[in-house]
């Protein structure tokens, strides 16, 4: 997934490789309810694999001539329709949040929404996208100590929609698509508390993580082309989803003596009499 993350808007933004907040490099469901914190992580959790969540990627870089942060991050949901639920959840919670100021039109994309949050006596101020191509939830957010983002938000999420591929997971395989669904089924909404914590991504955690750089501790970045399955049994190759303790990724890395292979989390024994996976459409 890291592959489908636009380029910052200028040649100054420095890649970063410490996180005091925001995820970089990829994380499963379990560990993005871990940095939200929601009051009821089970049931959130519960939630996101109910709407389908698969895997996430997220990437930060700060401007050097300005100190401004950039925010990406990409969640993969089995279809658009769980993606579209999340996407609905999540501004509801926004637009009630503490430091919520005004929405932000963006004109080319859909669906989509976007908010400016202020804190003057931060001061912090955060303008930030949420959007859906395909089966893939967007956000692009930028964080600066002054009131001077303009359409920057507008502009870089213009720019990975266009740069997202249309989706990450065909149509014809969407659970939507593929077979009914039993009526009446539906997402809870999300809790007062998980709005207070998604809002805190931009304006506590993504903050810290942008202005005060002294205080952040190591993490270690994940990068992966492997798209795996929430309980880790399962990868997919473009059309269906693979056993990962039958058969390995043709573009997977393997360790040196040929034994092991990367999911992008941990390694995995390679079997003994694996399976070789034919390339999609085949």
């Amino acid at each position: 997934m890291n592959t489908i993350l636009a380029a910052p808007p200028a040649s100054d933004y420095v890649q970063d490789t410490e996180s005091s907040g925001s995820p970089l490099g990829d994380f499963s469901v379990a560990e993005y309810v871990s940095f939200l914190q929601p009051e009821n992580p089970t049931d959130t959790e519960a939630t996101l694999n109910q709407d389908g969540f698969l895997s996430g990627f997220g990437r930060s870089w700060t401007q050097q001539s300005t100190n401004r942060g950039l925010v990406e991050i990409v969640i993969a949901f089995q279809g658009g329709s769980g993606a579209r639920k999340w996407l609905a959840s999540a501004e509801k919670a926004d637009h009630g949040g503490q430091y919520y100021e005004r929405a932000i039109s963006v004109i080319g994309i859909s669906p989509y929404y976007g908010v400016h949050y202020a804190n003057p006596e931060e001061p912090a101020y955060a303008d930030v996208v949420s959007f859906i191509k395909g089966n893939d939830y967007f956000i692009v957010g930028f964080v600066s100590d002054a009131d001077d983002l303009g359409d920057s938000a507008a502009a870089q999420s213009r720019r990975q929609f266009d740069f997202a591929p249309a989706d990450s997971i065909r149509p014809s395989k969407w659970p939507e698509n593929a077979h009914s669904l039993s009526a009446g089924i539906d997402s809870a909404i999300l809790p007062a508390t998980l709005a207070i914590a998604i809002l805190l991504i931009v304006l506590g955690a993504g903050i810290a993580l942008f202005i005060r750089r002294q205080n952040r501790q190591p993490a270690a970045v994940a990068a992966s082309l492997v798209l795996m399955s929430a309980d880790g049994y399962y990868w997919w190759d473009g059309q269906a989803w693979r056993e990962a303790s039958r058969s390995v990724p043709g573009g997977a890395q393997r360790s040196s003596d040929g034994k092991l292979w990367w999911d992008g989390r941990v390694w995995r024994p390679v079997p003994q009499s694996a399976e070789e996976p034919q390339p999609p459409g085949s």
